[in-house]
């Protein structure tokens, strides 16, 4: 069986319908193997990132290494997110109101520079992969004040999931939270570091 612990059990107790409960002083909940494709999707509906983690090694190995008395080594195994979910061979189709007509993961990332006015524009870099298909699509553009342009491209991919660059303007969070609140997309923030 796969187990939640802590805060994750109490969250997939709640969204599963399943039953938590203490064990050796931790929260604990836990659903059958074969049924993981089954209630990581509902998960994944309701919002959440699943990470799966499983043993990386066998009884054979363990017996023949130097951490014998050592529990046995876990690892995350796979990640699912809205716009991942489709490809996962292990999860099947469409299912329970899962898929949708778009699965593209849309990255987002900013810098701003001055316009032929002196005043400040914004050059924007995208990158989106369809993950089920392979598609992806890539750009950059340099975008106004009202950020029209991103706007056009957010609308038009309607993506499943967003990363966007961390730091962003107002004017660019402004737009793409909009969209994200009118979508109930997935987002996440991420560090650009300059090389």
């Amino acid at each position: 069986k796969y187990r939640f612990f802590g805060q994750d059990a109490e969250h997939a107790s709640r969204v599963l319908g399943i039953y938590a409960h203490m064990d050796h002083n931790f929260l604990t909940a836990s659903i059958p193997t074969f049924r993981l494709n089954v209630h990581v999707r509902r998960l994944v509906t309701a919002g959440y990132k699943v990470g799966v983690v499983k043993q990386t090694e066998t009884a054979a190995i363990k017996a023949h290494g130097s951490n014998r008395s050592a529990p046995f080594e876990r690892g995350l195994s796979a990640l699912y997110t809205k716009a991942t979910l489709e490809a996962a061979p292990d999860l099947g189709g469409a299912e329970d109101g899962c898929g949708g007509e778009s699965n593209y993961l849309l990255c987002v990332v900013e810098k701003s520079v001055l316009d032929e006015k002196g005043g400040v524009d914004a050059r924007i870099g995208i990158v989106a992969v369809e993950i089920s298909t392979g598609d992806v699509v890539f750009g950059e553009f340099c975008d106004g004040f009202l950020r029209s342009a991103l706007e056009a491209v957010v609308l038009n991919l309607s993506p499943a999931e967003l990363l966007l660059g961390d730091p962003l303007s107002k004017q660019t969070e402004k737009v793409v939270l909009n969209e994200v609140l009118a979508a109930a997309l997935y987002l996440t923030w991420f560090s650009v570091m300059e090389c």
